[in-house]
């Protein structure tokens, strides 16, 4: 699994954002509700990489009462993206002390899904999404990795294994999956994809024609060289 950890019969995924929200102080300025819904969509591809579906979402929210409801509301942007109802959310909200900068983290509990297990090297890899960070994810929607053709695709078979490319960059990834390999792509592999503006997806050779009808844009083979 990648930053998943086994919880006894859960699977628990985590992300967090600070500094980013509707406070005067934040180093990036975005609404609440977008703040939430690119920290749940992370959390959520975590669920998908260790082949798990969200049951149960705990928000820490360290932005004051009011942002409560629209973290809520970002939260729940995802799985209506995905065409999923949105589990429970509970958490908790730091009101005693105001803070100048925004802060939350999300924690997903999901279950394990019955899947066909192939393993990673017996896979075609490709890229989806653009590496973007910070005010880039704003300023280009188009170019970050999709999460509803991704869950469609999971869903259905043709996307076998989900890897999400973090702040580390698609290097970092793809050498945690291979071990001392070379990725070779035409992306910027060691600039940060913030949050998993890129996922790399493992696709059954046999399935790439239909992929390829799935993610007509930013959808790119990766090769693979010793280092």
């Amino acid at each position: 699994m990648r930053n998943a950890i086994k919880v006894g019969e859960l699977i628990a995924t985590t992300d967090n954002a600070a500094a980013i929200g509707e406070k005067p102080q934040d180093v990036v300025s975005a609404s609440d509700k977008i703040t939430a819904y690119f920290t749940a969509r992370v959390t959520f591809l975590e669920q998908l990489a260790a082949n798990a579906l969200p049951r149960h979402i705990l928000l820490a929210n360290f932005s004051g009462d009011a942002a409560w409801s629209r973290y809520v509301a970002g939260i729940q942007q995802v799985f209506d993206e995905v065409g999923l109802i949105s589990p429970q959310i509970d958490g908790s909200t730091e009101s005693n002390m105001p803070t100048l900068q925004s802060g939350l983290s999300i924690t997903m509990l999901g279950e394990q899904q019955k899947r066909t297990s192939t393993k990673h090297e017996h896979l075609s890899w490709y890229t989806y999404g653009l590496p973007l960070v910070g005010n880039e994810v704003l300023a280009q929607p188009e170019d970050v990795a999709q999460l509803k053709p991704i869950f469609h695709a999971w869903k259905e078979g043709i996307v076998q294994q989900v890897w999400p490319v973090g702040s580390k960059g698609l290097q970092t990834e793809f050498t945690r999956l291979f071990g001392e390999e070379q990725v070779k792509s035409l992306l910027d592999v060691k600039k940060s994809a913030g949050p998993c503006a890129v996922v790399m997806l493992g696709i059954q050779p046999e399935k790439e024609q239909l992929a390829q009808k799935i993610f007509p844009r930013n959808f790119e083979k990766l090769r693979k060289t010793a280092l």
